[in-house]
């Protein structure tokens, strides 16, 4: 058996068995009890549509776009139509039943898919919100939503404490130049301009 189709069959075989459990079992008990006409309508129009729509939207949401899913449940439907003799009633009925299974599969899978890919776009939209560079201490602690903490307030502070001593060290120019030699007057001269700046 070839490697993809068995990939494939193990991928459906959840879906296989539920959707058959639906349409072969269901009906055997609508015989058993022998039920009224109104209550196979439910089950032909109802229970079997929404079982291959929500399947295969299960099965587009987790995995992908596959067609051949949205062929289970017809493919199903002839056995169970067959067994309990339904085709006698109308062949039109049975042809159409046949047909709005394998609508409804399909639509279940877009829906699935489409869903998966909003989730997708929603996920990487999300992962590419940033914190700011740049944070407002003041506003932060004001805030009672804000999610910032006081650690990285005080982290902040400290850093910005650090740029700034940087920064006036970058435009400070250096008092003694070390290739040059000074005489007694010249180191009075600094000593009082160090004074003064402190003053």
């Amino acid at each position: 058996m070839d490697d993809k189709l068995e990939k494939k069959l193990k991928e459906f075989l959840p879906y296989i068995i539920i959707i058959g459990i639906i349409y072969l079992f269901v009906p055997a008990i609508l015989v058993l009890t022998k039920s009224s006409g109104s209550f196979n309508q439910i089950i032909y129009i109802g229970l079997f549509p929404s079982t291959a729509l929500l399947c295969n939207y299960h099965y587009g949401y987790k995995k992908a776009n596959d067609i051949l899913l949205a062929l289970v449940a017809p493919i199903l439907y002839i056995p169970s139509m067959l067994l309990y003799r339904n085709h006698i009633d109308s062949l039109l009925n049975c042809i159409i039943f046949l047909v709005s299974y394998f609508i409804c599969g399909y639509i279940g899978l877009s829906l699935g898919e489409m869903h998966r890919k909003s989730k997708n776009k929603s996920d990487k939209k999300s992962s590419r919100r940033t914190v700011p560079a740049v944070v407002d201490t003041s506003v932060a602690l004001e805030n009672e939503n804000d999610d910032v903490l006081i650690d990285d307030i005080e982290d902040v502070k400290s850093f910005e404490e650090e740029a700034e001593v940087e920064q006036y060290q970058q435009e400070e120019e250096p008092l003694l130049d070390p290739d040059y030699n000074y005489t007694e007057a010249d180191v009075d001269a600094i000593l009082a301009e160090l004074h003064s700046r402190d003053d």
